[in-house]
């Protein structure tokens, strides 16, 4: 085993693992292919057949979604007067940042009380957030974007001890996990994240024809569902192109606005074929298209970019080297998430997370416009079946 397959494998140890790493730069090296470093040419192009099922599947991504309800009718009215307080992953990530408002915004709209709480992501910020929440006796605490409920456990089982309701936000993927959820929680929702950046990859392949490129990923493994979209990459580039060649740097995301343009420029100008960086969150995109537009690689897209925030989206035909987009629209996200709270606070019960499950919509140049779209491109059928259901219409 070379010690770039054994990298690989190391990116797919157990969770647990992949936190403690997850405080440190690390880099890890796969190679794909038994192509020579450096090289483009290796490796057979992709048939006709399986570049029309690439085509086939981004057709499909790029569609408005549907809305589908996630269970029965129960009446919300039953969680007036309670009090939610709602801790987003880090407030500098624009979407997250928003579904955490958004949140509020619906609890005041079903009659109940909502405390945004601002912070820069980590651990250490998040716990005073939960030790708030408890001394202050909230009803529910809701965390955005996955925050994953093992890396603040004691505050998290002090909360549910003190009869405070724990509801995570988009924290298992609805492909991996399926309707599982954590034991440490109340609730939570899970989202499609592997079909999701599958999608987003595809693109990358069907620009490139099928032909092997060189690929930079910046992954941040202290979020659980960045893990499983680095295993999908990883899964998606083995099956349709083994020849690309895949460099891998993790970045926490407090970090990201120090340290991704440094790493992104340093790795395409230490490989002239590198023609792919697939930051894993959008929220990376900035520093990121700043490190490619200062090394004058014109022919460097970015690709992946888990998040869908629309003011990234917007620029992709002028000026920002971005080719594919993919993500949730807040609000959805957010009423996904109070469905779920709602349910939970009523005394109706939660679905299965897998049910509230809000989809993604895939950006490249081909529908980037329509992100300036009704609720960024996604519709209002979502907000008023959501709304029916809760008896607020």
């Amino acid at each position: 085993m070379t010690s770039s397959n054994r990298a690989h494998r190391a990116e797919r140890r157990p969770r647990r693992v992949l936190t403690a790493l997850a405080v440190a730069l690390g880099l890890v090296i796969t190679a794909c292919s038994t192509a020579s470093s450096g090289s483009e040419s290796g490796g057979a192009a992709l048939s006709t057949a399986q570049l029309a099922t690439l085509q086939s599947v981004v057709d499909k991504a790029s569609q408005v979604p549907s809305f589908v309800a996630p269970g029965p009718a129960f009446d919300a009215a039953k969680a007036k007067g309670k009090r939610v307080f709602v801790i987003p992953t880090a407030s500098q990530l624009p979407v997250c940042d928003q579904i955490a408002k958004d949140v509020v915004s619906l609890a005041q709209k079903a009659g109940m009380s909502g405390t945004y709480f601002q912070n820069s992501g980590g651990a250490s910020a998040w716990i005073p957030g939960m030790q708030q929440a408890i001394s202050q006796h909230y009803d529910a605490i809701v965390l955005i974007c996955g925050i994953d409920p093992n890396l603040i456990r004691p505050q998290v089982q002090a909360a549910t001890a003190a009869g405070i309701a724990v509801i995570d936000s988009g924290l298992g993927d609805t492909e991996v996990d399926g309707s599982k959820s954590s034991p440490l929680v109340t609730a939570q929702t899970n989202i499609p994240n592997s079909p999701d950046i599958r999608a987003a990859i595809d693109v990358a392949i069907l620009n490139h024809q099928g032909k092997p490129f060189n690929v930079l990923e910046i992954t941040s493994n202290e979020v659980p569902s960045g893990v499983v979209m680095s295993n999908a990459l990883h899964a998606e580039f083995a099956k349709y192109c083994p020849a690309c060649r895949i460099k891998s740097v993790n970045i926490a995301v407090p970090d990201w606005a120090t340290k991704v343009q440094s790493a992104v420029g340093s790795a395409i100008l230490a490989d002239p074929n590198i023609k792919a960086v697939v930051p894993i969150f959008d929220g990376e995109v900035p520093p990121a298209a700043a490190a490619i537009r200062a090394a004058g690689k014109t022919d460097v897209k970015l690709y992946g970019d888990y998040g869908g925030t629309p003011e990234y989206i917007l620029q992709m035909g002028n000026g920002l080297p971005m080719a594919s987009d993919i993500g949730p629209t807040h609000l959805w996200r957010a009423y996904a998430t109070m469905d779920q709270t709602l349910r939970v606070l009523s005394g109706a019960g939660p679905v299965p997370p897998d049910k509230d499950s809000d989809p993604s919509r895939l950006w490249t140049m081909a529908n980037y416009q329509h992100a300036g779209d009704v609720n960024g491109g996604f519709g209002t059928g979502f907000a008023a079946g959501y709304e029916k259901l809760w008896g607020l219409s």
